[in-house]
């Protein structure tokens, strides 16, 4: 099977016949011959629902009915085949006139037949017993009808009486079949009026009726009449006197459903060039199971479904997982209420923080899974539909598969998500309601052409873009360089290295509806440390410090490594990494000595916080020799250590105080207090001490306002009456 055949809903001939449905026009053109034989006219009705391929049953028969005859007779009279749709025709007159001209039209040629056929376009411009026509089609025969009956009759003779054309019907030497496709399409008051003119004007001699419809849609229009007044028994009454003997279509059996299944999906398969790995069939077969079978029934919902994943799987190829955009086209084809529904709990689905999940933190699996079950109902899935549906969700979304499962699935699982392009996650999760990749998203395959020229150590024009990208979306494409995986020894440097080159111009600050900040390159940095990459650790260390960017990023990169190893137990790793830090901020700080402090990069000098939590008496020492010496001011020093932040009230980084334990483990509260009182006494304290912006003005108001604090809380202590001791009171010797 190719596309056309997916795309395309034209009926199939034999030569295109995969399920084998020529066997059961050859017994339907039996039983046509049989009845033939039992009657002189007589209506069949070949039933089905809609898409399981009556047409194309139709059409086998019609090709080939005169290729099977009862017992071989060859005196049995030839089959003329007339093809009639009463639903193209506007108006019953057109109707009646198309239905006599198709009649006409089945005699054969000569001179022998021409009064038959004179008989017949003559008996149109009277229709007896009807007169005018007003009987059946309600309108006057007027001398526009009569130019009409003209034109097939082929002369304006006198009506010929309706025994006339019996008699002439009889003595053909041909049966007429009259095939009527898609009579479940006509209107109420369309149906009646083609059943009375088969039943009243329409059962002449050798001429022989096949019906084709769905029952279930037929029934429901015959309720519609003023015939059956709804009454589904008057109507199912009405329509077997009508319909003298019925052939329903056989349903597919496991067998046939799983070749076309197979054969669409093989197709789907090889337009789109996709190979899928075994894990990925598995799942296909798993929601064929659950939910895709008691949905696809027919051949014409398999193909129509296939088509749709056909024709929309181009504009997102390999930027999507294969699995879930076939879920998700189910759901967009069969559940399209539901389908625009999901677009609305995104924040929910892709286990993404906002301001919708904030209060589904606490809700049990239960809660969420009946809350779920609401949602569906609203979005108007039928309830023998809604465990299929659910099946599928829970398939895609986390969430989902914790409520159905009853268990929680954490967050550490949406790496696998990710690394899956699955719809699950939040990277991925728009591209399957796009049609695309958005603008504001990047796609995989440009990123993963990135990353092999950077794994392989060649140049590409990607790799500034990839740069460009990871400056304003570093989250992101951090994630993609995660999922990509190993880019092996000179790899990974390198990325490291392309980084630390981005690192000072990511804003490192926390915007409204954004997560623009360094931390993500700091978190990749810290997890190709803790597992000793790029190796070896520490020649890739003193090649990434050489900058500022990689310095701050590595100093950083290695604290967050140090935390992760000794939340995790692995002490040997923990001491290795302290030990890399404590080495690259000591040489970093020696090299700096003789530097004028201001020219040092705030960012750089943050690192002694971390130098302090590691060795505080190196520090101490490092930084009260350089005060001594005069080659860095003790106030500039202290102004330098206050911490810097972001808040949401502010853009950009803001100063947010200077904590005592900073001072006290990098210079020694009691040195500076005495180094530093003159200055001290001298301080404002109507300081804001959170919130200011950073500039060295700043900087130096806040350190100076909080030792002031400090020192009086340290006098305060100190003045406090010992234990035991009465306020006021003195010692007694």
């Amino acid at each position: 099977m190719d596309s056309r055949h997916l795309l395309g809903d034209d009926p199939v001939d034999a030569a295109g016949d995969e399920l084998d449905r020529k066997r059961f026009s050859e017994h339907m053109i039996r039983v046509i011959n049989r009845v033939r034989v039992q009657s002189e006219s007589s209506v069949i009705a070949l039933i089905g629902p809609w898409g399981s391929g009556k047409s194309s049953i139709l059409g086998m028969v019609k090709d080939s009915i005169d290729e099977l005859s009862v017992a071989d007779d060859e005196k049995s009279p030839e089959w003329r085949v007339a093809d009639f749709n009463p639903w193209i025709h506007s108006d019953s007159l057109s109707m009646y006139v198309g239905f006599y001209s198709e009649l006409r039209a089945c005699l054969p040629g000569g001179e022998r037949w021409s009064e038959a056929r004179e008989s017949i376009g003559s008996w149109i411009q009277n229709a007896a017993p009807l007169g005018k026509l007003g009987g059946v089609v309600r309108v006057d025969a007027s001398s526009a009808f009569e130019k009409l009956a003209e034109k097939v009759s082929g002369d304006t003779s006198s009506a010929a009486k309706k025994e006339k054309v019996e008699e002439a019907l009889k003595e053909c030497s041909v049966s007429i079949l009259v095939v009527m496709d898609d009579l479940d399409r006509l209107t109420p008051e369309e149906l009646l009026e083609v059943f009375k003119m088969i039943r009243l004007v329409g059962r002449l001699p050798n001429v022989y009726y096949l019906l084709s419809y769905d029952e279930k849609t037929l029934m429901d229009v015959l309720c519609r009449t003023d015939l059956a007044f709804a009454d589904q028994g008057r109507a199912r009454s009405y329509l077997e006197k009508m319909v003298q003997v019925r052939l329903d279509m056989p349903a597919l059996g496991d067998a046939q459903r799983a070749h076309l299944v197979n054969s669409s999906l093989s197709a789907v398969l090889e337009n789109n060039a996709i190979s899928l790995p075994e894990a990925s069939l598995t799942a296909i077969a798993s929601l064929w199971r659950e939910a895709f079978s008691a949905r696809l029934t027919t051949p014409r919902a398999i193909r129509r479904f296939f088509a749709q994943v056909d024709s929309s799987y181009v504009t997102v190829a390999d930027e999507v997982n294969f699995v879930d955009f076939l879920a998700l086209t189910f759901l967009r084809t069969h559940e399209p209420r539901l389908y625009y529904g999901l677009q609305e709990h995104r924040e929910e689905l892709t286990m993404t923080a906002g301001i919708r999940t904030i209060g589904l933190q606490n809700e049990s699996p239960k809660d969420r899974l009946n809350r779920w079950n609401v949602y569906v109902q609203s979005w108007d899935v039928a309830q023998e539909n809604a465990d299929g549906v659910l099946a599928i969700l829970a398939k895609l979304f986390l969430p989902l598969r914790s409520a159905l499962e009853g268990m929680e699935y954490g967050r550490d699982w949406l790496v696998d998500v990710a690394k899956g392009k699955g719809v699950g996650h939040t990277d991925y999760f728009s591209r399957y309601f796009f049609f695309g990749v958005p603008s504001d998203d990047i796609p995989d395959s440009v990123v993963d052409a990135a990353l092999d020229s950077i794994s392989q150590g060649e140049d590409s024009d990607r790799i500034p873009w990839l740069l460009e990208v990871l400056e304003k979306d570093p989250e992101r494409i951090v994630r993609k360089v995660h999922n990509y995986g190993d880019l092996g020894v000179k790899g990974n440097r390198r990325i490291l290295l392309l980084m630390a080159e981005k690192y000072f111009a990511i804003p490192n600050d926390i915007g409204f509806l954004s997560s623009f900040s360094r931390t993500s390159i700091e978190g990749f940095a810290a997890d190709l440390f803790v597992e000793g990459k790029p190796e070896p650790l520490r020649e890739s260390l003193d090649v990434i410090v050489q900058s500022d960017g990689g310095y701050c990023m590595a100093v950083r990169g290695l604290r967050r490594a140090t935390s992760r190893a000794n939340r995790s137990g692995r002490e040997e790793v923990s001491q290795r990494l302290t030990e890399d830090a404590k080495r690259i901020i000591s040489e970093r700080f020696e090299n700096s000595k003789n530097r004028d402090i201001a020219s040092i990069d705030q960012g750089v000098f943050s690192s002694v916080h971390t130098w302090a939590e590691i060795d505080s008496a190196a520090v101490i020492e490092f930084l009260r020799g350089q005060a001594e010496s005069a080659t860095w001011p003790l106030v500039d020093i202290v102004d330098r250590l206050v911490t810097r932040g972001t808040t949401s009230a502010r853009p950009g980084m803001v100063l947010m105080g200077l904590e005592d334990h900073t001072v006290e483990s990098a210079l020694g509260l009691g040195y500076v207090f005495e180094h530093l009182s003159t200055e001290i006494d001298n301080a404002s304290t109507d300081v804001l001490m959170e919130g200011l912006p950073d500039t060295p003005e700043n900087r130096r108001s806040v350190a100076l306002a909080a030792l002031s604090f400090s020192r009086h809380r340290r006098q305060e202590a100190e003045n406090e009456p010992g234990e035991g001791e009465a306020e006021g009171q003195g010692s007694v010797d």
